[in-house]
């Protein structure tokens, strides 16, 4: 593509890709000076020019090189938006694309509605888990991926016959307009509680973050909400296109509404009402609160034409999603279940569930930690949440970055032993799992929170160390000691 097809300017070079980074540029590249969190891409100019950037996008003076075009403007990141959709051929307006938003829920979402609408469509997933389409399976540098990222990966999918995509949005892609140009057909509300406050101090700003989102819909897509969670008059108040809604509370009247619930450690069954009418639903998912998670995905896979009657069976046979409320089940006599748990409102929906579930002559261990430099008010909040139903706890790490580990712990370890809950801490997460599986008994439960499948542990100045994950090290050791 030329640079005149990007940009109103007399230069006819070539562009050959797109780049933030400067290390990552290559010749012919266009360059955008974009201002971040830690960095400010102007101060990279340069090094882009030095390593071949054919043009430069910048809204700051800049000590210009010969052989490249420099082009002023007053919003890089609207540019950069607009580009990226240009260069990309703008992918997200020839699928059907599901946007899902939330504190809780996203992962399971958009990987059961890329699994549940393949039988409509081809459908890719892009978020936490990575990349995945087909047989193409990558790790993802954010949940939601950059502006460059997230329209290449829509544009590659397309490429290989892919119709549809499930992406999760995050409240900080949000914020800092990575989805802009996303043409999001049906975008999803899980449930709004604590979380990322770090990033955004306030309740009230986390909020408006995830409005962003139905505030840029289009007016012929479609909003799907939590009947059941606060918000939600003030979202419907503030969408831009139809909103339909979705809910298990006793005596909610939602659109896609979940009634007589019963809840199981293998399986889960409910009566589906929509539209006047009753289904019965049986699925292999557990915990109460994927019954909101399943109904969010009810809805979304609905409004986009895959019917009822299609969509039902398929439900009893979900695929797991990887390191949410997942079974390790290796033959063991007692269970073992692995959450990505990691907020107060997840800590209470998983805890909840174990107490339904616990065996009245089992134990509840869990083993969790709470991540660096993230929300450190919610640490020891999780441990009185865990304290109040566990027998015992042991914190470890947790992507610590450059924080001590048991530092953190020890916080938790407090929050627990207001509840009455003993604990202890021990650094190696691998080590602490293995503490709790020794120590497991018949009927015993074991809940492994907080990192789910993730295949590293990230450490100080961003290393990610590599560990197997949490089912695939539960595995391992619960075979080690059934002999």
């Amino acid at each position: 593509m030329k640079l005149s097809d990007l940009f109103p300017v007399n230069s006819d070079i070539p562009i050959t890709g797109l780049a933030l980074d400067s290390r990552k540029v290559r010749p012919g590249d266009l360059f955008f000076c974009l201002e971040g969190l830690t960095s400010d891409g102007h101060a990279f100019a340069g090094k882009a020019a030095e390593a071949g950037a054919a043009a430069i996008v910048h809204s700051k003076p800049l000590e210009e090189r010969p052989g490249v075009v420099y082009i002023p403007v007053p919003d890089v990141t609207e540019e950069l938006n607009r580009v990226s959709d240009l260069f990309y051929g703008s992918p997200s307006r020839k699928m059907t694309v599901f946007g899902v938003t939330g504190t809780n829920g996203k992962t399971t979402i958009t990987m059961i509605l890329r699994s549940l609408f393949s039988h409509v469509t081809p459908t890719g997933y892009i978020g936490t888990v990575g990349v995945e389409y087909g047989s193409v399976h990558r790790d993802a540098s954010l949940t939601t991926p950059d502006q460059i990222e997230l329209q290449s990966d829509l544009a590659e999918m397309y490429a290989a016959g892919i119709r549809a995509a499930a992406v999760e949005i995050s409240s900080h892609g949000l914020v800092q307009r990575r989805a802009d140009r996303i043409d999001v057909d049906c975008a999803v509300f899980t449930n709004l509680t604590r979380d990322h406050l770090d990033y955004h101090k306030t309740m009230e700003a986390y909020f408006e973050a995830k409005q962003i989102l139905f505030k840029n819909m289009k007016p012929d897509g479609i909003a799907v909400l939590n009947a059941d969670d606060p918000t939600l008059e003030t979202l419907k108040a503030c969408c831009a296109c139809p909103v339909v809604t979705y809910g298990r509370k006793e005596g909610g009247n939602a659109d896609y509404q979940a009634r007589d619930i019963v809840l199981g450690p293998r399986f889960t069954t409910f009566t589906l009402r929509h539209d006047g009418r009753d289904y019965p639903v049986r699925c292999n998912l557990i915990a109460g609160y994927n019954i909101s998670n399943l109904l969010a995905v009810i809805a979304a896979a609905h409004t986009q034409g895959m019917s009822l009657e299609q969509m039902i069976p398929l439900l009893e046979k979900i695929p797991q999603v990887p390191g949410r409320m997942e079974v390790v089940d290796e033959g063991q006599s007692y269970h073992v279940i692995v959450d990505f748990a990691h907020t107060p409102d997840a800590f209470d929906k998983v805890f909840e569930f174990a107490q339904k579930v616990r065996h009245p002559e089992g134990k509840v261990y869990a083993v969790f930690g709470s991540s660096g430099r993230r929300d450190t008010g919610k640490r020891p909040i999780m441990g009185e949440i865990a304290g109040r139903f566990c027998d015992e706890i042991v914190t470890t790490q947790d992507d610590p970055r450059d924080e001590d580990p048991a530092a953190i712990g020890a916080v938790i370890l407090e929050g627990a032993a207001r509840s009455g809950c003993p604990g202890l801490f021990i650094e190696r997460r691998a080590d602490a799992i293995e503490y709790v599986i020794k120590k497991a008994q018949p009927d015993d439960l074991i809940l492994l929170l907080g990192q789910g499948r993730q295949p590293y542990i990230i450490k100080a100045d961003g290393y990610r160390e590599p560990y197997d994950g949490d089912p695939e090290t539960a595995r391992r050791l619960i075979r080690k000691y059934l002999g």
